[in-house]
C-alpha cells in the first residue's frame, strides 16, 4: 500500500502550492481540479495495474485512500461552481446560493443518515459488502453517473464516502462565505428573524452557544462559532461580543454557572410534573 500512499502524499504536496500557481481564485481552483484528476488516473492506474494483496488493502483503499483524493475534486469542483456565481452574479444572489446549497447538503445528510453514521461511526461489518469490487452489483440509481463507468476502479459506497468527505469541506467553506457576504439586513431574513426577545445576560447566552458548539449537535459537527452566534442574534434580535463574554466565563469561578442553573431549573419542572 506504500506506493497508494505515496501518490496521495503527492497530492497533499501539491494542492499545497495551488496558491504559487495562480494570484486568482479561479485558477488555484482550476490547477487544484487537475491535480486531484491526475492523481486519481495515476492510482487507477495502479489498481488495475497492481491490484490489492488481500481484501483488507482493498477495503482500505476504496473506504480511505480513494475517497480522500476523489472527495476533494468533488469539493474544489463545487467551490469553481460557486465561484463562478460569485462572478458573474450581486452579492445577495450569491448569498441565497450558498443558503440553498447549505439547505440541499443538509437534506442530503438526513436523507442518507445511515450512510453518513457508518462513514461518521467507523463502522466496519459492512465493509465487505461496500467496498470490494466484486460483491454484488451497483445500485441502478447510481449505474448512470460518471464515476462508476470504469467498475475496476469504483465499489459501491466509495463514492457516498467521497460525497460524505466532500459536502463535511464544503459546509465549512459556505459558513465562511456567508459571513462574507451575506449581509446582516439579509441574514436576518434567511434565518427567519423572530420577534423573540433575549431578556437575560449576553454572557449567559454566549455560554450556551459554546456548550452547543461543543456538542457537535448542529449540522453534524460543521458550524463555525461565528455562524451559531448570528443564528441566536437573529433569533433572539440581540447582538453579542462573544470574544468578550467567552474572556469573562473563562475567568468566573464557575465557569457553567448558566448551564448548571439550566439544570437545575429542568429538574425542578421534572419534580413538579411527576407530583
Amino acid at each position: 500500500m506504500r506506493n497508494y500512499i505515496q501518490i496521495t502524499e503527492n497530492l497533499k504536496r501539491a494542492l499545497s502550492r495551488k496558491e504559487q500557481v495562480s494570484d486568482q481564485f479561479y485558477g488555484q481552483l482550476e490547477y487544484a481540479i487537475g491535480q486531484c484528476k491526475l492523481t486519481l488516473d495515476q492510482l487507477r492506474e495502479l489498481v488495475v495495474t497492481k491490484g490489492f494483496p488481500d481484501k483488507g488493502s482493498e477495503i482500505l483503499f476504496f473506504k480511505q485512500i480513494k475517497p480522500e483524493v476523489y472527495s476533494q475534486m468533488l469539493y474544489f469542483q463545487a467551490v469553481f461552481e460557486l465561484e463562478s456565481v460569485r462572478l458573474r452574479t450581486d452579492t445577495s444572489i450569491y448569498a441565497g446560493k450558498l443558503v440553498e446549497q447549505q439547505r440541499q447538503i443538509l437534506a442530503y445528510f438526513d436523507e442518507h443518515q445511515i450512510k453518513v453514521q457508518y462513514y461518521r461511526c467507523g463502522f466496519t461489518h459492512l465493509d465487505e459488502k461496500y467496498f470490494l469490487r466484486d460483491e454484488g452489483e451497483i445500485p441502478v440509481q447510481l449505474r448512470n453517473h460518471i464515476a462508476l463507468l470504469d467498475e475496476q476502479f469504483f465499489t459501491w459506497h466509495d463514492h457516498t464516502f467521497s460525497l460524505i468527505k466532500a459536502y463535511d469541506l464544503l459546509l465549512d467553506y459556505i459558513a465562511h462565505e456567508i459571513l462574507k457576504y451575506a449581509p446582516r439586513e439579509q441574514m436576518n431574513a434567511l434565518l427567519r428573524k423572530s420577534k423573540l426577545r433575549w431578556t437575560g445576560s449576553k454572557v449567559d447566552l454566549v455560554e450556551l452557544i459554546y456548550a452547543i458548539h461543543a456538542s457537535g449537535e448542529v449540522n453534524n459537527g460543521h458550524v463555525k462559532i461565528a455562524e451559531l452566534t448570528r443564528a441566536f442574534e437573529c433569533m433572539f434580535n440581540i447582538e453579542l461580543d462573544t470574544s468578550q463574554c467567552w474572556s469573562r466565563i473563562r475567568s468566573r469561578n464557575k465557569p457553567t454557572d448558566f448551564l448548571d442553573r439550566l439544570t437545575a431549573f429542568l429538574k425542578e419542572r421534572i419534580d413538579k410534573f411527576f407530583e
